[in-house]
């Protein structure tokens, strides 16, 4: 059994609510789950224990410092984002390696405008500044220093990296040394793109195929999220 952390600041917290119920949907009340947040925001119900940190205001900084103060010596940890749902029990193989990355999938010209300028990304592409995203890593053992080492190299980047992007541009940065043995996990098994809401059936047949955890992405995906959740209520409802 493996635990699962996920980071969330802010007052309102339905879509971490979401994902942790997801989670007790689909793996029971045993498995353990770390909300990783701010010495304010209240806790997600049904986790198994919040972990709190002085944060950075800024996302990209607070993610890896919260990420960096988890410290295990023997426990599996699956960070993922908040705005996720588990569709089927979550499954790892580490084999030789004690970090699995999500590598992208898809490419294409990075908005060097968006939402900011960024010189950096100009006439580059999307896999080749950030060829690995954040979404969902998977540790084995201690891999704090791994987490401060990325912490270390987004702190030192422009403030603009601070606010968006900092993680994945920190973490290409760390690879690009070849000093980091990793494995990767199968992005369409751990961290499926949705952007609609999906049905029982649809959601019947992705765990057909194997699939583990759905995110949620952009900002207007996140209206699709609870009535996913109640097609999952539904759908396990009818298979118990």
């Amino acid at each position: 059994m493996y635990s699962i952390a996920f980071l969330w600041v802010g007052e309102n917290t339905d879509i971490p609510r979401r994902l942790v119920e997801s989670i007790r949907l689909v793996m029971g009340d045993s498995i353990d789950v770390i909300h990783l947040t701010d010495r304010k925001t209240p806790k997600v119900p049904g986790v198994s224990r919040v972990q709190r940190s002085n944060l950075s205001s800024f996302i990209m900084v607070a993610r890896l410092q919260a990420y960096s103060q988890v410290k295990t010596s023997e426990e599996s940890i699956f960070f993922c984002d908040a705005d996720s749902l588990f569709i089927s029990p979550l499954e790892l193989n580490f084999q030789d390696t004690n970090i699995l990355l999500s590598k992208r999938n898809i490419d294409g010209l990075i908005n060097d405008r968006y939402p900011e300028f960024y010189p950096e990304f100009t006439g580059k592409r999307l896999a080749e500044v950030m060829p690995f995203l954040f979404g969902a890593i998977a540790t084995r053992g201690d891999q704090s220093d791994f987490f401060d080492s990325l912490l270390n190299i987004c702190t030192k980047l422009p403030l603009r990296f601070h606010r968006w992007y900092g993680d994945q541009y920190a973490l290409a940065s760390a690879l690009a040394t070849g000093r980091v043995n990793y494995g990767l996990l199968t992005l369409e098994k751990h961290l499926a793109i949705i952007k609609t809401e999906l049905s029982s059936k649809q959601i019947s047949l992705a765990r057909d195929f194997g699939v583990q955890m759905i995110t949620f992405k952009g900002p207007s995906s996140k209206a699709y999220m609870e009535a996913t959740l109640v097609q999952l209520r539904e759908l396990l409802g009818r298979n118990l």
